[in-house]
Order: structure tokens, then sequence, then C-alpha cells
């Protein structure tokens, strides 16, 4: 039998980043504690992939102390290539700065901004990140190489079935991953291939397709009608992943029962910690309160198809013992 993991994610970073004000606030750190302590109270284990602003603000970091000594969370890395002054050189991102991808930035660029991530994370945490995601989904085949490089071994920052290419700026074009498989697998240095064995562990994040990975990944105009029905129907219809955000109660239902009867191993989420208080993409309390019941609903659904709760890290050290 298929043994199922369940990895809640989260972006850990300063308040709605997406409204770009220039200025970072972390007001909602005083109520990710709860927030935290409620996901753990259901079982869950979450990855907080984590800035460096956030670990070296005193309040946010004194809140990622108390989550990680509850002894159910773990602190992995994350970062943006825009929304901080770097101690190094950049190339000009203009004003305001473009939020380029840290990969179309150059591997040399992308490793020191990841290493200084994870200096800071050691030298106010005293922890060692060792999981990842890239910020705006950032990643390529050199990618892995700073990975590698900054004793990253296990990363979630492909998403099945979505490509974030962008034709407004060739800076700001992310990946196209809408070939890449469902399963966890490992990529090698300089590739992205995937392969059976490497020197880190991919975990993509959960998604599923209804009724077909082909069907649901076409965008003429007939399935886009047929989607929009069947979505106002209540019916989950297209390409469904693990995104409280975005998806529905219903849809994130669907994509578990996909997974789970696909026997896909892995099931990671993924949240924003500044989700919890009103941003722009929630931007009311009541759609906040929303989202945060949807959140708690996924993990109790998981656990009720049968799906362990594990970090990032734990599901590495399942599989390297496996093997």
């Amino acid at each position: 039998m298929t043994k199922f993991f369940f990895c809640m994610t989260v972006d850990t970073e300063p308040d709605d980043l997406w409204r770009n004000t220039g200025k970072q606030t972390f007001r909602h750190f005083d109520q990710l504690l709860s927030f935290h302590e409620n996901l753990a109270a259901r079982g869950a284990r979450p990855t907080y992939l984590t800035t460096s602003e956030v670990v070296e603000n005193q309040s946010s970091r004194k809140v990622m102390e108390r989550i990680v000594n509850t002894g159910t969370a773990k602190i992995g890395a994350h970062f943006h290539s825009w929304t901080r002054s770097w101690p190094f050189q950049l190339p000009d991102l203009g004003t305001p700065p473009v939020h380029a991808n840290a990969h179309q930035l150059g591997q040399s660029y992308e490793e020191q901004m990841l290493d200084y991530t994870c200096r800071a994370t050691k030298r106010t945490l005293g922890i060692q990140p060792t999981s990842f995601r890239g910020g705006r989904w950032s990643l390529n085949g050199q990618s892995v190489k700073s990975l590698t490089n900054c004793g990253i071994n296990v990363d979630t920052t492909i998403t099945p079935g979505i490509s974030w290419e962008d034709s407004s700026h060739p800076l700001q074009s992310g990946p196209d991953f809408r070939d890449y498989p469902r399963y966890p697998f490992y990529v090698s240095r300089e590739s992205l291939e995937p392969k059976s064995e490497g020197s880190v562990l991919e975990l993509p994040v959960g998604s599923n397709f209804i009724p077909d990975r082909t069907t649901a990944l076409d965008h003429s105009f007939p399935r886009k009608v047929t989607r929009k029905v069947w979505n106002t129907l209540g019916r989950s219809y297209g390409a469904l992943w693990l995104r409280p955000t975005l998806q529905s109660s219903t849809q994130l239902r669907c994509c578990l029962k996909g997974m789970h009867r696909d026997s896909v191993p892995v099931w990671v989420a993924m949240i924003h910690s500044s989700e919890i208080i009103p941003c722009k993409p929630l931007p009311t309390e009541r759609e906040v309160s929303r989202f945060i019941d949807r959140c708690y609903t996924l993990v109790d659904y998981a656990r009720k198809l049968g799906a362990t709760c594990e970090t990032l890290e734990e599901v590495r050290s399942y599989y390297e013992r496996k093997n």
C-alpha cells in the first residue's frame, strides 16, 4: 500500500508584499503563533519557508522562535530578489524594482541571495535550512547548483500543470512546469530532469486534473466555458492544486482525492503567512476567516484519507531511509 504524506508549507514573509509599498511591516506575526497552534492541534507539522527579513526583524523572529520551540514545525529558506537591500551588488532592477525571478539574474546572483538567507537564519535562529521554495516560483536547472552549494536537499517549487511565464518583462518571466510529474523525484546539479536519485529531492505542490491533464490544460474557448459552468455549479473541473487561497473547499477535497486515487505519495499544500490577516488576495476579514477555515479543513481531510502529516525535511528523511 502507498504511504501518504501531507506537508503544509508556509511562505513566511513580511505583510502583504503584493501591494509593493516599499515599506515592510510584520503585523500578521501577532496572530501567526495562534494559527500555528490550531494547525498543530489538528496534527499538521508545517514547514515555514522563511525570508531573511523575517528572521532579522526582532518581533517576527521571536514568533518564529516560539513556533520552532513547540517541536511541531521546521524552518526552511525562501527569498525574493527585490524586497530588500542585499549586501552585494545586483543588476539594476529599476525604480520601483522589477519583481525579478532570481534564476533570471543568473546562478551566481541566485546563490548569493540564497546563501545570505541561509546564513541569516543560522545566525539569528541557530537553524541551518535544508528545505526551500523559490520566490515567485523561481527555479531552473542552474538553481540546483545554488541549492546544493547552500545545503538545501529538498525543494518544493515545482507546480505541475502551471506555467509562470510572463511576457511583461524578461526578468519577471518564471518557469513552465506544465509537463512536470506530480510524484516526488530527484534532481541533480544543473538539471531539472526528473531522476530516481540526485542531490535534491523535489516535492511538487499537490495537484490534480479533472477530467485529465490534457483536457484540464486546454485553454480553448469551449474548454474555458465548460470549466466556468462546472465551477459555477460547485463541481470541480480543470487544473486543481493545494492552494487554499485560490481554491474552494470542494476543489481542495477533489485535489486530495485525486492524488490519493492516483497513489501520489506526497501532498504539499502552499500558503503565505501574511494571508492570515487582510491582504491583497484576501482583502476582508470575512475572506481571511474563510481561508483559515479552508486550511484547517484541508488538514482534517488529508488525515481522513490516511495521510501522515510531516515536514519537508521529515519526508526527505523517509525517502533516504527507503532508498
